[in-house]
């Protein structure tokens, strides 16, 4: 069996176990990079204002961390950032970008929260962002139904309470 590298510590991990394990993860997790990209980013603000001495994080660590983060996000519209097997899942294919493009730095966006955190704030986000799709096309189809019904004023309509006949 051919064996493949994971991006995480846990070493060399056979293809058919990660496959099985990460199950569909990769292709359903795509939807949730901007989900994970915002989150992090949150993240990162709230960790540069923790009151440590050194900062945890600089202002202009953040900066940078927000614009790969942001970098990721617009790669992933066009289709050129990939989660691969061997990420498992959107964490761990932000996480290795971002160590890969800014080195130690990229590490400590998974400084204080664990990956139950990193779940639950990516499935609100994209839960968020889903529904108020919804609703605006709630409100796009309330308007054409208003429509319709003022340039239908003079049209008869039978009208029954509690469904009794006529």
């Amino acid at each position: 069996m051919s064996k493949q590298k994971t991006t995480t510590t846990v070493g060399v991990i056979d293809d058919q176990v990660l496959a099985f394990t990460a199950g569909k993860d990769v292709d359903l997790d795509r939807h949730l990079i901007d989900a994970d990209c915002m989150g992090t980013a949150a993240h990162v603000t709230m960790l540069s204002k923790m009151p440590l001495k050194p900062k945890f994080l600089t202002a202009r660590e953040v900066r940078e961390i927000i614009g790969e983060l942001v970098a990721i996000m617009k790669a992933s519209r066009t289709g050129t950032f990939a989660i691969t097997l061997a990420d498992q899942d959107v964490h761990l294919a932000v996480e290795r970008t971002l160590t890969e493009r800014l080195g130690e730095l990229g590490k400590k966006i998974h400084t204080g929260r664990s990956r139950n955190d990193q779940v639950a704030v990516d499935l609100r986000l994209f839960m968020r962002e889903q529904l108020l799709g919804c609703l605006a096309d709630l409100a796009e189809l309330a308007g054409a139904l208003l429509a319709f019904a003022e340039s239908h004023q003079s049209v008869p309509m039978v009208g029954r309470t509690h469904m009794q006949p006529g």
